[in-house]
């Protein structure tokens, strides 16, 4: 069975917001929050994409390798 992401698309001038709007902004803060990929603690300066799954939030870092890692989650479709 095919699994399926949903890709939240925002521009990077919308972080703080959009992570608010997912509960996550004081997670960031705290550096709570890791990439879902490589284990990197998120912060503002380093969120590269937000993928959705089933009602779960993967965060994934600004690194080429996990962005290209997470291209592939995505292209699932």
């Amino acid at each position: 069975m095919k699994e399926y992401y949903t890709l939240v698309v925002f521009h990077e001038r919308e972080v703080e917001k959009m992570l608010s709007k997912l509960n996550l902004a004081e997670k960031v803060e705290k550096g709570e929050i890791k990439c879902a990929i490589c284990g990197k603690t998120i912060t503002k300066e380093n969120l590269g994409a937000i993928l959705r799954k089933n009602g779960n939030i993967l965060i994934i870092c600004d690194s080429v390798k996990c962005i290209e890692k997470a291209g592939g989650l995505i292209s699932a479709f």
